[in-house]
């Protein structure tokens, strides 16, 4: 990882414009488009935050998603498969220039996805592709694929995928700079926080309606609300569910809101005592007040999560699933029949083991009100949640060392259009110690043997039944237990045209390419 130091150097490179109290400095006569989201960039490197640079629409990939959540060209103008699924054809286009000025051509698309398949990071999408070799042929690249695998398109949206120039590399490999094909270029980069671009004049499609743009990354939610209200900004990308009703209460603003593609909910050490057994795990469940939550801490009844996958995927997603209403007395029975019996202290018992664990807690107001939610629910039941404050890099670092039991999960499923492409990070045995969100130590053969049905599957009744299974799956053993799903919120100014602000379930792109001023 590219330490802040490097990240500063880089943005010497990148350009002389100066930032002043946040804000770019301009020519004080051009308008320039005020963004800000609460991600810091925090690295450079691809695997850590290029889903930035590709929001920012300042890296592109071979495929994309559009606004409505569907497969895409991008730097691919179209791709096809051939009859036995073995190999991928990618038709680069062509007269597409870097920002450094340099040509897209199909051998540097190629040696880009040697590297992307080389990667040792398991959270990437390509390096899951059982990859044979990669050639090229006139105007195309071939992926020749070791077996079938249906999801080679979709694989190639994800954000680590970005296409980047040469000069963008140093001789080591790292990234240096980000030199990429889309209709913005950065002009500096200053620190974790500020971001600059213009308009890139010899994009190959079509050109941003907005040509400077000045991005701010801000971590504290209230500095986002504050910068909303003061009219510090233009676009809030990404404003905290729990300061919506705040922000647009002040009148100078407006919201746009869609259900994402990510779950709030918990996830467990399915290998511990306290959850090793689906029926554990269903009595979690129950114990916990879903409509409650979604309507007091995030505002909207209709986010409480009934199943994994929310209605921004409409062919994973089972409207005719009922409600999960809260019912102690069946947590309580459930827990039971498992042999869990309540101490003189109320928490409880078995086999010496208590059902008490430490759950860390982040930053986030939303989070901190979660839990403590999700603590005193679950105190009914017998069970004892003793909260820590802390952040993710702690859990990370339990999950790594085995000694994870508990916490909190905002699980995204739609890195790529397909969640499958999720759940085979998170639940094939090949990737079974690198499960980080969700599916740590669950393992089960029906699973598995699902998902490879649905990547061999060659026509779409035999990816709906595999996809049937795997619904059932996760919903019955509950590897994660699903809460709320997630809101996707914009504040608009009144500087924009609100209309021509797109948002997407998905979270691809910020499309600020696609905005414009108000008239």
């Amino acid at each position: 990882m590219i330490s802040r130091r490097a990240v500063l150097a880089a943005s010497v490179a990148l350009g002389a414009v100066t930032t002043v109290f946040g804000r770019s400095a301009w020519a004080k006569e051009e308008r320039i488009l005020q963004i800000t989201s609460p991600r810091e960039i925090t690295s450079l490197e691809l695997a850590d935050t290029s889903y930035h640079f590709r929001r920012l629409r300042v890296a592109e990939t071979l495929v994309t998603i559009d606004p409505d959540g569907k497969l895409a060209p991008e730097l691919a103008k179209n791709w096809s498969v051939s009859d036995d699924g073995l190999n991928w054809t990618f038709v680069i286009r062509e007269g597409v220039r870097f920002h450094d000025g340099s040509a897209l051509t199909p051998e540097l698309v190629r040696d880009a996805i040697d590297v992307m398949h080389k990667s040792r990071n398991n959270t990437e999408m390509v390096p899951q592709l059982p990859i044979s070799s990669v050639s090229v042929a006139g105007q195309a690249v071939v992926v020749t694929l070791m077996q079938p695998f249906s999801l080679v398109a979709d694989f190639f949206t994800d954000g680590p995928a970005v296409i980047l120039a040469k000069s963008s590399f140093a001789p080591d490999g790292t990234v240096k700079q980000i030199i990429g094909t889309g209709p913005y270029k950065i002009i500096k980069i200053e620190g974790k926080t500020s971001v600059d671009l213009e308009a890139f004049s010899d994009y190959w499609g079509t050109p941003a309606h907005i040509s400077r743009v000045h991005f701010t990354g801000a971590t504290s939610p209230d500095t986002i609300a504050n910068m909303a209200e003061a009219g510090q900004v233009d676009l809030v990308l990404g404003l905290p569910q729990a300061l919506r009703d705040r922000v647009e209460g002040s009148g100078k603003v407006k919201v746009k809101q869609v259900q994402t593609a990510r779950i709030n909910g918990v996830f467990v050490n399915a290998g511990d005592v306290r959850f090793d057994d689906p029926v554990e795990r269903r009595a979690v469940s129950l114990a916990v007040d879903r409509q409650g939550i979604a309507k007091a801490l995030f505002g909207n009844p209709k986010a409480a999560a009934n199943q994994l996958f929310s209605a921004a995927f409409p062919d994973w997603y089972d409207p005719d699933l009922p409600q999960i209403e809260r019912n102690v007395k069946e947590a309580e029975r459930l827990l039971a029949a498992a042999g869990w019996t309540k101490g003189s202290d109320g928490v409880l018992t078995r086999d010496g083991a208590r059902f008490s664990f430490t759950m860390i807690v982040g930053k986030q107001p939303e989070v901190k009100s979660l839990s403590e939610a999700i603590q005193a629910q679950l105190a009914e039941v017998g069970i004892e949640v003793k909260l820590e404050n802390g952040n993710q890099g702690q859990v990370l670092e339990a999950v790594a060392k085995g000694s994870f039991q508990f916490g909190l999960t905002r699980r995204n499923y739609g890195a790529v259009p397909d969640p499958v492409a999720t759940l085979v990070l998170d639940y094939a045995e090949s990737n079974a110690a690198n499960a980080v969100w969700s599916g740590v130590n669950y393992r089960n053969p029906d699973m598995e043997s699902a998902l490879g049905e649905y990547l061999a599957a060659r026509d779409e009744d035999q990816r709906a039944t595999a996809r049937k299974k795997i619904r059932t799956l996760v919903n019955g053993d509950l590897p994660v237990i699903p809460v709320v799903w997630y809101d996707y919120n914009v504040s608009i100014s009144d500087r924009i045209s609100f209309d021509t602000v797109p948002i997407d379930a998905l979270e691809v792109s910020f499309w600020i390419d696609r905005v414009k001023w108000a008239s």
